[in-house]
C-alpha cells in the first residue's frame, strides 16, 4: 500500500531539521559515555587485581619467612653448641648425633640436618639416615663456606634433587667453627620444596593465580602449579625475571616463560635471605572482559543507531500523516472500534445536549420489557441502579464525560420488570466533542452476566469448601455467610451450623471485644498491609476448648457486598514443636558456651604452666648465665664468648616461649582489653603490612567489662582481623571502642572489597557464625554493614553485666495477659 503526502510545508522541514541534530547529539552523547565506561571499567580491573596480587605475595612471603627462620634457629643453635663441646666429644658422632636430634626444628621427615665436617664428609643426621662418609664436596653450600675465612651468616643453596631421600629440595647451611675460629665444618637443613609448592598450592584461590618461590639467581624453587615440571629451571633470561630486575616497582606484567600467557606479577624481596616471592595472576581474564565490554558495547551502538534511524523515519512519516484529517480518523476509528466490542449486546445512545436516550430492543429485553413497555430516558435508566452501585457508576460516567478515562466499564446490578435484580456489563464511550473539548454524544452496551456471577459464586463456595484449612466467609455485621467443611469439623459444629453465627463467637469470651474492633478496623481499610491481618490468637471449640490458631484475613466483593474472607489455621503442634526447638536451642547455646569456656580455661591453664614452669627455669637459667657472662668479661675472654652464645640461645627460647603463651593467651589480656587489642593490633600491622588505627571514646577503666565479656570482646576481635586478612583485601583498618547509656560497643571497619550478596549464605561461613554466637551469648547486638567495593563496618554492642541483670528483673516483674485482638 503507497500514500501520497502534500508537497513539504515549512513546519515539516523545520521538525526534520531539528529531529536530525537532536539524533546526532544523543548518538555522540551516548557513544562517548559508552566507551568511557568501557575504559574505567578496564582500569578498575586492572587496579583490583593488582593490589589483590601484591596483598596476597605479602602474606605468602611472610609464611616462607617464618619458615625458614624456624629452621635458621635450629642451625645457629647447633652452631653454638658445639662450640661449646670439649675437644674429645667434637669428633665423637654420637655427641653430634645427639646434638643434631636435639636441635632438630621438626618431628616430620621433612626437616632434618646433616653436620658435614671441613673435609666435606658427612657426618651424622638428626634423623638417623646413613650420611656418615658421603661426600658432600661438590655441593654449592659446602664450598661456598670452606672457600671462605668469613662467617656468611644463612646461605640457601641451589635447588636439586637429594641424594638420599631423592627428594627435590634446596638446601639452608651456615658455617661452624670452634671456639678458636677453627673451621669444623657445615651445618645444613635440606628444605622440602614440595612443602612450599603444597602451601602454595592450597594458597591458590583460582587457577589462574600462580606462586613462585626464586633464589637470586632466578632457580624455580617451589611453584604452584607444575611444581614437578619447573623445579629448578633457570629464569635468569626470561622476560619475567627480567623484567623484574629491570623494575622497582612492585608490580608488573609480562608473559609467563612456562605458558607465554601474559601475566600481572606482584613480587616481594625476603629480608636478609636471597630469595624471592612472585605471585603472578593471568590478565586474560581482564583483556578477554574488555573485549565482551567492546563488543556489547559495540552491538549497543549498532542497535541504537538502528533503532535512531527507524524512529526517525517513522517520526517523518507520522508527523506527514497527521496533518490530513485527523478528527475524520479518530471518530471512524473509535465507532468501528467499539461497534467490533459490542456485538450482540443492548447498545443504547446518549445525546447529551438533548438528554435523549436511544435504547435497544435487545437492552429492554434484558431487563424483561417489551419494546414498547420502556421509555427512552436517561431517567428510565437510573431509576431502575442499585442504591448500592449508584454513586461509583454515575462517578465513573461522570469521569468518562469530563475525560479523565477513555472507556466507562462498569458491573453493577439493575432492577428488573418482575422486581428482581439482575446483574450487568456496561460499556461506554464518548464519540463526540464541541470545539471546547466538552461531550456531546456517548454510545455503549449492555450485557447480562448475571449467571456468570451466580457460577463465580458457586465456584468460589467449592473452592473454600474443598480447602484443607478452616475458612470462613463474613459480612461486614460479622455475621458468618459460607463456613466450609473443615471449620465445621474444627471447630465441632455440624454441617451448615456455622452460618447465620457471629465470628465473634468463635473466640474466647474476654477476647471477643478486641476482636470486633480490630474486624472493624480492617473492614473500613485502617489496616491495609497483608502482614497486618495475619496473627496469631486463640479460639474456642463448641465444647469450650480453646487452641491456638493463626488466622489471615482477605477483602472481597461478592455480588457487589464487601466481605473478607478469613483463613484459620489451627498451630497447636506447630506451637508445641517451636517451643521444643527453642528449648533445644537454648541448650545447645549453653553447651556451647561451656564448651568455649572450657577451651579457654585450658589454653589460660596452659599457659600459665609454660610461664610458671618453663618460664621461670629459663629466667633463672638466664640469670645465672648473665652473671657467668658479666664476670668471664676480663677473666676468661673465650669462655666469656662461649657464654655470649649461650645466653644468645637462652634468650631465643624466652622469645619462643613468650609466642607461644601469647598465642593460647595473650598477656596483654590480664591488663585490660585495650591493652590486648593495642597489642594485637601492633602484631596484625607488623605480619599483614596492613594500616592500623584505634580510637577510644572513653578511657580503658571506663568500659566497665567483666572478665568474661572482656575475654568474649578480644575473641571476636580476633576473628574479625581474620576475616579481614583472608577476605576483604584492605589497605586500612580502623577500630573504635565506646561505652554509652546502652553499653559497650566495638567497631572493626575497613576499606576492601566490602561483601558480595551471596558471602552471607555460603555454608562454611563460621567466622560470621562464630561471632554471632559469642554476640548472643552475652545479650547484645551485631551488625554488617556492607556493600561490593566500599569496604565492610562490622558493630557489636552488649549491654553491661549490672544493666543485663536490670533488664532481666523487670522482665521477670512483668504481668503477660493473653493478648487479645487488636
Amino acid at each position: 500500500m503507497t500514500a501520497s503526502f502534500a508537497p513539504l510545508s515549512v513546519e515539516y522541514s523545520r521538525f526534520r531539521r531539528r529531529l536530525i541534530l537532536s539524533c546526532l547529539s544523543i548518538a555522540g552523547l551516548v557513544i562517548g559515555t559508552i566507551f568511557s565506561a568501557v575504559y574505567s571499567s578496564y582500569v578498575e580491573r586492572e587496579n583490583a587485581a593488582r593490589i589483590q596480587t601484591q596483598t596476597f605475595v605479602h602474606a605468602i612471603a611472610a609464611h616462607v619467612e617464618d619458615s625458614i627462620q624456624l629452621v635458621d634457629f635450629a642451625l645457629i643453635g647447633f652452631a653454638n653448641a658445639i662450640k661449646l663441646l670439649p675437644s674429645e666429644k667434637k669428633n665423637s658422632v654420637a655427641t653430634i648425633r645427639q646434638l643434631l636430634a636435639s636441635h632438630d626444628p621438626a618431628s616430620s621427615d621433612d626437616f632434618s640436618i646433616v653436620f658435614i665436617d671441613a673435609n666435606g664428609l658427612g657426618v651424622a643426621n638428626s634423623k638417623n639416615a646413613a650420611v656418615q662418609g658421603m661426600s658432600f664436596t661438590d655441593r654449592d653450600y659446602f664450598q661456598a663456606h670452606a672457600r671462605t675465612h668469613a662467617d656468611r651468616g644463612l646461605y640457601v643453596g641451589e635447588p636439586l634433587i637429594a641424594k638420599i631421600s631423592k627428594k627435590r629440595v634446596f638446601t639452608l647451611s651456615r658455617r661452624v667453627v670452634s671456639a678458636q675460629g677453627v673451621f669444623l665444618g657445615v651445618i645444613a637443613s635440606p628444605m622440602n620444596a614440595a612443602r612450599f609448592a603444597a602451601m602454595f598450592e592450597h594458597a591458590r584461590f583460582n587457577q589462574d593465580i600462580s606462586i613462585a618461590l626464586l633464589n637470586k639467581g632466578g632457580k624455580m624453587i617451589a611453584r604452584a602449579p607444575r611444581f614437578e615440571q619447573t623445579f629448578a629451571s633457570n629464569l635468569w633470561h626470561s622476560e619475567a625475571f627480567r623484567s623484574f630486575r629491570e623494575h622497582a616497582e612492585p608490580s608488573f606484567q609480562a608473559n609467563s616463560p612456562f605458558s607465554g600467557k601474559p601475566m600481572l606479577y606482584s613480587f616481594r624481596a625476603l629480608e636478609s635471605l636471597p630469595l624471592n616471592v612472585f605471585v603472578g595472576m593471568s590478565v586474560q581474564t581482564l583483556n578477554q572482559a574488555l573485549r565482551d565490554d567492546l563488543l556489547k558495547a559495540g552491538a549497543g551502538i549498532a542497535l541504537m543507531i538502528l533503532i535512531m534511524l527507524v524512529s526517525t523515519r517513522v517520526a517523518l512519516n507520522s508527523y506527514r500523516a497527521l496533518e490530513s484529517n485527523k478528527q475524520v480518523l479518530r471518530e471512524n476509528e473509535l465507532r468501528w472500534k467499539f461497534a467490533l466490542e459490542g456485538v450482540g449486546d443492548g447498545v443504547w445512545n446518549w445525546n447529551i445536549e438533548t438528554d435523549q436516550v436511544n435504547l435497544s430492543p435487545r437492552w429492554k429485553q434484558i431487563l424483561g420489557y417489551a419494546e414498547n413497555e420502556l421509555k427512552d430516558t436517561f431517567e428510565a435508566w437510573e431509576s431502575r441502579l442499585h442504591p448500592d452501585d449508584k454513586p461509583h457508576v454515575l462517578a465513573e460516567i461522570q469521569a468518562c464525560l469530563d475525560g479523565k478515562m477513555p472507556v466507562s466499564v462498569n458491573e453493577y446490578r439493575m432492577q428488573c420488570k418482575g422486581g428482581n435484580w439482575k446483574w450487568v456489563l456496561d460499556r461506554a464511550l464518548v464519540i463526540k466533542h464541541d470545539a471546547a473539548g466538552r461531550a456531546l454524544q456517548m454510545i455503549g452496551t449492555l450485557t447480562d452476566i448475571s449467571e456468570r456471577k451466580h457460577a463465580e459464586l458457586l465456584q468460589m463456595h467449592k473452592m473454600i469448601d474443598a480447602a484443607p484449612d478452616p475458612m470462613l466467609l463474613v459480612a461486614n455485621d460479622g455475621i458468618i455467610s459460607f463456613a466450609n467443611r473443615a471449620a465445621h469439623s474444627t471447630f465441632g459444629y455440624p454441617s451448615n451450623a456455622l452460618i447465620g453465627q457471629n465470628v465473634d463467637n468463635l473466640m474466647p469470651p474476654r477476647s471477643r471485644s478486641s476482636h470486633a474492633a480490630y474486624r472493624k478496623d480492617f473492614e473500613i481499610g485502617r489496616i491495609a498491609h497483608p502482614s497486618d491481618a495475619k496473627r496469631p490468637l486463640n479460639a474456642i471449640r463448641k465444647d469450650g476448648t480453646e487452641f491456638p490458631v493463626e488466622v489471615s484475613l482477605s477483602r472481597f466483593q461478592i455480588d457487589g457486598q464487601a466481605v473478607v474472607i478469613a483463613s484459620i489455621r489451627d498451630i497447636t503442634e506447630r506451637k508445641q514443636t517451636t517451643e521444643l526447638l527453642q528449648q533445644s536451642f537454648a541448650q545447645l547455646r549453653r553447651l556451647s558456651d561451656h564448651q568455649q569456656n572450657l577451651k579457654e580455661d585450658e589454653r589460660k591453664r596452659i599457659a600459665q604452666d609454660i610461664h610458671d614452669d618453663l618460664g621461670q627455669n629459663l629466667l633463672a637459667l638466664k640469670m645465672d648465665v648473665d652473671m657467668l657472662y658479666a664476670r668471664t668479661a676480663n677473666a676468661h675472654p673465650r669462655l666469656h664468648k662461649q657464654v655470649g652464645f649461650a645466653l644468645q640461645n637462652i634468650v631465643a627460647t624466652i622469645q619462643s616461649v613468650k609466642s607461644i603463651i601469647n598465642y593460647l593467651r595473650p598477656a596483654a589480656l590480664e591488663l585490660g582489653l585495650y591493652p590486648a587489642v593495642m597489642w594485637q593490633l601492633k602484631r596484625f600491622e607488623r605480619r599483614n603490612g596492613i594500616a592500623c588505627s584505634l580510637v577510644t571514646v572513653v578511657p580503658e577503666p571506663e568500659f566497665g567489662l567483666d572478665d568474661g565479656q572482656t575475654l568474649a570482646i578480644f575473641r571476636i576481635f580476633q576473628e574479625s582481623l581474620a576475616n579481614i586478612v583472608r577476605h576483604a583485601q584492605a589497605t586500612e583498618v580502623e577500630i573504635t571502642l565506646s561505652r554509652n547509656e546502652s553499653g559497650f560497643t566495638m567497631q572493626v571497619k575497613d576499606n576492601g572489597k566490602g561483601l558480595q550478596p551471596e558471602d552471607r549464605r555460603k555454608a562454611n561461613s563460621f567466622g560470621l557464625m562464630g561471632i554471632k554466637e559469642r554476640i548472643d551469648l552475652l545479650g547484645g547486638e551485631f551488625v554488617i554493614a556492607s556493600s561490593p567495593g566500599n569496604g565492610t563496618v562490622l558493630s557489636i554492642s552488649i549491654p553491661l553485666k549490672h544493666d543485663r541483670q536490670m533488664s532481666e528483673d523487670e522482665d521477670a516483674s512483668c504481668n503477660y495477659s493473653e493478648p487479645g485482638i487488636r
